[in-house]
């Protein structure tokens, strides 16, 4: 199984996630693992996608709460069901 790496980055209103075959894009913050969840479930081999924030590109409204945010790894369902 693949490991891709995601950069998460917000322009003109909308949150947006690139790298390695995925390029979403949404309003809303929760949407956007839902949306990448779909990308790597039509690519066989991708499992997960270690996601990182673009610190620069964060809204300046978000800058005073960065500490808080932190890089994670979205795990597809079937990486989940494995042992």
């Amino acid at each position: 199984m693949t490991a891709i790496e995601v950069v998460l980055s917000h322009e003109r209103g909308r949150w947006r996630a690139r790298g390695a075959g995925i390029d979403v894009a949404h309003e809303a913050l929760r949407e956007i693992d839902a949306c990448m969840l779909r990308v790597l479930a039509r690519e066989p081999g991708m499992d997960r996608a270690h996601v990182r924030f673009d610190l620069d590109a964060l809204p300046v409204w978000l800058r005073q709460y960065q500490a808080h945010y932190c890089n994670y790894v979205l795990r597809a369902r079937s990486a989940e069901a494995s042992p």
